[in-house]
């Protein structure tokens, strides 16, 4: 009894790359106040790193949500203290998560501007966080 011997990637058959699946249309691309945005971020579960930069780019946002000047990757290198390419990933998680919108949508995010953005439920389980806390520390006393 012999085994055949694997085919190697270059012996397979060639694939047409499947197309991507079109991303979920966002129910509210309005800006987010400052303050419920942050809530938002703080009770999502998103890692430390990237609410670390939420928060830092959050300080730049007027309370409507909107930059006056864009604070881009640099500023909030030096806000953070993080690398360059973790606040490129933080920017990139933000954005995937609809707590960002960068215009344009394509290209570097270097040089997109930014806005805030809640993306459907983030408040609503953020509400429920700090209920949760509140109750918590009544009961507590």
């Amino acid at each position: 009894m012999t085994t055949a011997a694997r085919p190697t990637p270059a012996q397979m058959p060639r694939r047409l790359p499947t197309p991507a699946a079109a991303e979920a249309p966002t129910l509210d691309g309005r800006p987010a106040h400052r303050q419920p945005w942050e809530r938002a971020i703080l009770a999502s579960s998103l890692s430390g790193n990237h609410r670390f930069v939420a928060i830092a780019l959050s300080t730049h946002a007027d309370g409507r949500g909107h930059f006056a000047r864009q604070p881009r990757v640099m500023g909030l290198v030096h806000n953070t203290g993080l690398h360059a390419g973790q606040v490129r990933v933080a920017l990139a998680a933000l954005v995937d998560r609809q707590f960002l919108r960068r215009t344009p949508a394509t290209g570097p995010i270097d040089n997109a501007d930014l806005t805030l953005t809640l993306p459907p439920g983030a408040l609503a389980r953020a509400r429920r966080a700090h209920q949760a806390t509140t109750s918590r520390s009544t009961a507590d006393v």
